[in-house]
C-alpha cells in the first residue's frame, strides 16, 4: 500500500478520534486537546495541535504523519526548517530512532498499528462494502451519478470563487486561483502565498508598457526572487555559463526591486521539490505563471479568462490557448531549475493537457461565478455546455486507485464532466464524510435503480 495512503488513513483517524489510550514510545500517556488543522501543502500535517502529557505539560505546535518512523529522514525532515515545529510524529511502525527537535530532544513518537487503525476508521468495512455496491450498478446508472458528482463539484468551485469575489478585484481572484492550480496539491500553499506577496496589479503595472520579453524578464524576476528561488538566494544551485545568462539577467532585475520585498517574501524551504515531477517543479511554474501574466497584462487575467468563452462559444481548445505556455525555444523550455536540464529534453511550460485541468478547474468555476454576479444566463449556459461536453484530460493519479477498486467500466470516464465526478467523489466521501452519506450507497439502495429507469 502506497505511503501515501497510509498517512491519509492517519490523518482521518487523527481528525475523527483515536479510542484506547495514547501513549508514546517513551511510554507518556497524552491526550489530544485540539486536533488542529490540516492546511495541505507543504510542511507539516497538522498544524496548531494542543497535547496535554501525563507529566502536566501542556504542548502547542504540529504533527506530521508516517507510515515508518524512519520516513522523517527519508523524506529529509530533520533539514527542513519548516518541521521545526512539531510536537509529535504518528506512524503506523517505529523502525529506528526518533528524530530530534530544534533544542536536541527526541520529538515524541506515538504508534498506531495498522489494525487499531482499521478499527478506527469504520470507512474500511464501509469503503469495501461501497465498492461492491458500485461494481454492480448499470454502466448508465453509474454514468450519471458521476456526471452528477461532476456537475456538484463545480458549483462548489464557482462558490468558492464568488465568495473571493466579494472582497478582492476580480484579477486578483483569477490569479489566485491560477495560482493555486499551478502548485498542484504539494505547493499551493507556498503558491497562495506568493499571489499574496506579489498582488497582480502591482505585478502588471510593474510591467507597465515594457515590450514583451523584457516584461516576461521582469515578471520572472520579481517572482522567483519573491519566492526565494534565485540562485543567489540558494547558493550553489546552478553551475553551467548556460546557467549563469539566465540568472545573472534575472537577478540584475531583482536587486532593483529586493528592497520592496524584503520581509514578505518566500524562502526556498518554503517550496517542495521532493516527489515533484522535474517539468512542474516550482520554478517552471512560476515562470509560466509570469509569461500569462505579461500575455494578459493589458486585459486582465479575469478578462482573459471571460473574453474566449464569450468570442470562441463552445471550443474548449480555443480556451485552453489562454492557458497553454510553450516557450519552445527559451531556458526554461529545458530546465526544470536553474543548473537542472530537464530529463528527455524540452518540453512545453504548460502544454495542452495542463492547460486544459486549468480551464477545468479554474476558467470555467471563475466563468459561472462571474455570471451568477452579473446574472447573464448566456455566459453562464456557455459555461455548462462547455463542461458538459469536454474531453478528459490526461488523469490524475490521486483516483486511479479508485478506478480499479469500484470497478469502473472503460470508457466511463471519457469526459471532464465525470472525471471531476470522481474526483468529488475520492475527496468529498472515501477521504471526507463516507459512510451512508455517499452517494454510491444511497444510489445502490433496493429500488432506486428499478425507479431511476421508471421516471
Amino acid at each position: 500500500m502506497p505511503d501515501s495512503t497510509d498517512e491519509r488513513r492517519l490523518a482521518w483517524a487523527w481528525q475523527r478520534g483515536l479510542a484506547g489510550p495514547l501513549i508514546t514510545t517513551d511510554g507518556r500517556h497524552l491526550q489530544i486537546v485540539f486536533r488542529g488543522r490540516c492546511p495541505g501543502g507543504a510542511g507539516p500535517d497538522v498544524r496548531g495541535a494542543l497535547l496535554a502529557f501525563d507529566d502536566g505539560t501542556l504542548r502547542e505546535g504540529d504533527v506530521e504523519f508516517h507510515r515508518r518512523s524512519s520516513d522523517w529522514f527519508v523524506h529529509g525532515h530533520d533539514r527542513d526548517p519548516r518541521y521545526r515545529g512539531v510536537i509529535l510524529h504518528v506512524v503506523l511502525a517505529a523502525d529506528g530512532p526518533a528524530p530530534l527537535d530544534p533544542t536536541g530532544q527526541p520529538i515524541p513518537t506515538l504508534v498506531i498499528p495498522p489494525p487499531r487503525l482499521e478499527a478506527a476508521d469504520p470507512n474500511t468495512t464501509a469503503a469495501a462494502r461501497c465498492h461492491e455496491l458500485a461494481r454492480q450498478l448499470p454502466t448508465a446508472v453509474l454514468g450519471a451519478l458521476l456526471d452528477d458528482l461532476g456537475d456538484r463539484r463545480l458549483i462548489q468551485r464557482a462558490a468558492r470563487v464568488e465568495a473571493e469575489l466579494t472582497r478582492l478585484p476580480p484579477d486578483q481572484v483569477a490569479y489566485e486561483f491560477l495560482l493555486d492550480a499551478l502548485g498542484f496539491s504539494r505547493n499551493r500553499s507556498a503558491f497562495a502565498r506568493l499571489a499574496q506577496a506579489v498582488p497582480a496589479g502591482l505585478l502588471t503595472a510593474l510591467m507597465g508598457r515594457r515590450p514583451p520579453a523584457d516584461a516576461r524578464d521582469l515578471g520572472r524576476a520579481i517572482l522567483l526572487g519573491a519566492a526565494g528561488l534565485l540562485p543567489s538566494e540558494r547558493p550553489g544551485t546552478w553551475t553551467g555559463w548556460e546557467d549563469q545568462l539566465e540568472a545573472n539577467n534575472l537577478e540584475a532585475i531583482w536587486a532593483l526591486y529586493r528592497q520592496e520585498w524584503q520581509g514578505v517574501g518566500l524562502s526556498a524551504s518554503d517550496w517542495a521539490f521532493a516527489g515533484v515531477r522535474p517539468a512542474n517543479y516550482p520554478p517552471r511554474r512560476i515562470v509560466a505563471a509570469a509569461y500569462l501574466m505579461e500575455r494578459h497584462r493589458d486585459r486582465g487575467l479575469d478578462q482573459a479568462f471571460l473574453t474566449p468563452l464569450r468570442a470562441c462559444g463552445r471550443a474548449i481548445t480555443a480556451i485552453e490557448t489562454v492557458i497553454t505556455v510553450e516557450d519552445p525555444g527559451g531556458y526554461w523550455a529545458s530546465h526544470a531549475d536553474f543548473g537542472r536540464p530537464l530529463p528527455g529534453g524540452p518540453a512545453a511550460l504548460l502544454g495542452r493537457d495542463r492547460a486544459r485541468e486549468i480551464v477545468i478547474n479554474v476558467v470555467l468555476p471563475f466563468a459561472l461565478a462571474w455570471a451568477a454576479g452579473d446574472g447573464d444566463r448566456e455566459l453562464a449556459g456557455v459555461v455548462w455546455d462547455i463542461f458538459r461536453r469536454a474531453p478528459r484530460s490526461g488523469g490524475y493519479g490521486l483516483t486511479a486507485r479508485l478506478i480499479t477498486e469500484l470497478g469502473l467500466p472503460q470508457g466511463i470516464l471519457s469526459t471532464a464532466r465525470r472525471q471531476q465526478g470522481l474526483l468529488h467523489l475520492l475527496r468529498t466521501y472515501c477521504e471526507g464524510a463516507g459512510g451512508a452519506s455517499c452517494p454510491v450507497a444511497q444510489t445502490a439502495r433496493p429500488g432506486y435503480v428499478r425507479r431511476q429507469a421508471s421516471d
